[in-house]
């Protein structure tokens, strides 16, 4: 089996831009450079301006079947002396693969889709069962969709859970002056939802139910942080209007500093339609803070009900309201779901726990 000072990694990835995948892809290259392999990483694509991970190189894909690209993984495999590539998503996984026809490099795939149609039979998931060694998922539920719905061979596939960075729990002072920096006020209640603006994230039932709640809490307000499509961010901001919560709401953007607002808010709030995991939910966690989202995807492997946050269904404003008032009016709960996610996700969600999986599964596909 080899050994950590043998094993040279290719991380690949279709992107950098916004999204849970971005932070994955990240903490993967500095999850596993910390344990001392060799990582190269390669984009598919130029990355957004504020992703910043060292030595990495890219490649461009054109539109259409772009067979240079094949030439160019193919060199760089040689070149780098690469003996196990780790593609994330379907099209990386693709070209990958096929890069690697007749070498002695062994290739693992990690699916992190939170659209269901992605989980559908397709000739691209047909060529990617021949072309890949083995096959990694974000959560339990998506390794479900993976064998049940596309007949993925379940002895090749497992379960790797995203990892985030832990440091001790963050104590009032720092609380302070996080709320300082971001200009959040000592009386306002701070509710913090981090992710794309598409409706898949839920946004639009968090507005309605922040408008039920102001009323009796008028020092509430929300901060989404998270970019989208010009018509999506103007459907949330019609929205906005009509509920009359200009008070209320606050657009953020794309951010660079999550852990400052995460330390900052009170409470972190995203009911997602669909999620396959949802790395905002172990940050939050790392930082102490307690979370209301949905049954849904991965987020109900991270989040104990009742424990280290609450639970609702997707699409169901009123009871995401429930929720959201339920915490509201207790400090003293969301102390305790705080401390008990950062001890849940210390356990189970770190950085090192992440990558010793990874590397496990590395050695074993390159027997």
């Amino acid at each position: 089996m080899a050994t950590i000072d043998k094993m040279r990694i290719l991380e690949i990835v279709q992107s950098l831009h916004n999204g849970g995948r971005t932070t994955r892809f990240t903490n993967t290259v500095e999850a596993l450079r910390a344990k001392g392999c060799y990582v190269l990483p390669l984009s598919l694509a130029h990355p957004s301006h504020w992703v910043d991970i060292d030595g990495l190189e890219v490649k461009e894909r054109i539109e259409g079947f772009d067979w240079r690209l094949i030439i160019a993984i193919r060199r760089l495999i040689k070149s780098k002396r690469i003996n196990i590539v780790h593609a994330h998503c379907e099209l990386t996984q693709l070209y990958s693969g096929l890069a690697c026809i007749g070498l002695k490099t062994a290739v693992v795939g990690t699916f992190h889709r939170s659209d269901l149609q992605r989980y559908k039979p397709s000739l691209l998931h047909r060529m990617i069962k021949q072309l890949l060694q083995r096959f990694v998922v974000v959560s339990k539920d998506r390794l479900t969709l993976l064998t049940d719905n596309l007949n993925y061979p379940q002895a090749r596939c497992q379960v790797i859970h995203g990892g985030t960075p832990i440091a001790k729990k963050p104590e009032a002072a720092e609380v302070i002056s996080a709320r300082k920096s971001c200009q959040i006020n000592e009386e306002q209640l701070a509710l913090l939802s981090v992710g794309h603006l598409g409706k898949i994230k839920g946004h639009q039932d968090t507005l309605t139910a922040l408008a039920s709640c102001v009323e009796q809490f008028p020092n509430l307000h929300l901060y989404i942080a998270g970019d989208g499509k010009p018509d999506e961010k103007m459907q949330l901001e019609t929205q906005v209007a009509s509920l009359k919560l200009e008070d209320h709401v606050t657009f953020l953007g794309q951010i660079n500093n999550v852990p400052l607002w995460l330390t900052a808010c009170d409470i972190v709030i995203q009911p997602s339609i669909e999620e396959a995991f949802g790395i905002v939910f172990i940050e939050a966690g790392a930082l102490a803070k307690p979370v209301i989202a949905t049954n849904v995807g991965g987020i109900k492997e991270i989040i104990l009900n009742d424990k280290t946050g609450l639970l609702v269904p997707p699409s169901a404003p009123k009871a995401l309201s429930q929720a959201l008032k339920q915490l509201l009016i207790s400090p003293s709960q969301r102390m305790q779901m705080g401390d008990l996610a950062y001890n849940r996700i210390n356990k189970h969600f770190s950085l090192d726990c992440m990558a010793e999986k990874y590397i496990t599964a590395f050695k074993q596909t390159m027997r």
